[in-house]
């Protein structure tokens, strides 16, 4: 059983068939989840404490600093667990792919998939120049992504410069909007169908004094989902944005 949205990406991956008997419930929300309609197979949890001991799983795996009192709980009661943590950057995605792959018994499947992703991620870090474009991860209520969050190790294989990191920013924190009006990055990422959610703070990353600027770049350049959690779904935002790299400031043009 995964009881962790980012277990739960892993698992998904790698688990042979009726391998895999739960997944966290979020692993079906398109916002978080890259394996969405995956996730409609599975029987999903809540993580709670009886949900695994009616199943009684061979293997329980979960996040670090998610579920603080089923965790102890369940290792209490006798459950094999092991946790994944939630320090994440692409440096970590091969190896988080072949520890899952090992617990699992799927070795194999694991070792071909970090391949891949190694392999993909140093072709497009080989396309990197000078011309790097400045950008930044802007969520709900103005947070910002910053230095050792998994987006911040995206833009820069992509190669962008992550104003929130260049700030000082570690992890997630709020960006001030007045900041973002006097730096003008040259694209915003907003976490995609978060400009449709019912909430104030979702239209933050919105506001009329962002989409007054000129030459500034605002949207979902990343797919959905695509880096909330390291996997081999991750290549796929790094794909996106180098792409978008390349077509706003194209090798050659000096920046």
């Amino acid at each position: 059983m995964s009881l962790n949205l980012c277990t739960d990406q892993l698992a998904m991956a790698l688990a042979a068939p009726g391998q895999l008997i739960s997944i966290s419930f979020l692993s079906r929300d398109p916002m978080l989840s890259p394996l969405s309609e995956k996730a409609t197979a599975y029987p999903i949890n809540h993580g709670r404490a009886e949900e695994v001991f009616l199943e009684r799983p061979n293997l329980v795996v979960t996040g670090t600093y998610s579920l603080q009192n089923t965790t102890p709980l369940l290792k209490r009661l006798g459950f094999r667990v092991e946790e994944f943590s939630f320090v994440q950057t692409l440096d970590t995605i091969p190896g988080e792919i072949r520890r899952m792959g090992a617990l699992l018994g799927r070795e194999e499947r694991a070792e071909a998939l970090a391949r891949s992703f190694e392999t993909e991620l140093a072709d497009i870090e080989s396309r990197r120049c000078e011309a790097r474009p400045t950008a930044l991860a802007y969520e709900q209520a103005g947070v910002a992504l910053g230095r050792g969050t998994l987006a911040d190790s995206v833009l820069a294989a992509a190669g962008f410069r992550n104003l929130a990191s260049e700030a000082g920013i570690e992890g997630m924190a709020p960006f001030p909007l007045e900041l973002i009006v006097e730096q003008k990055p040259d694209i915003i990422i907003t976490r995609a169908g978060e400009e449709d959610a019912p909430s104030l703070g979702a239209r933050v990353p919105h506001h009329p004094a962002l989409r007054a600027f000129s030459g500034t770049r605002i949207g979902p350049f990343v797919p959905r989902g695509a880096w909330s959690c390291g996997g081999p779904f991750v290549i796929q935002a790094v794909k996106a944005l180098a792409a978008l790299r390349e077509e706003i400031a194209p090798c050659g043009e000096a920046r």
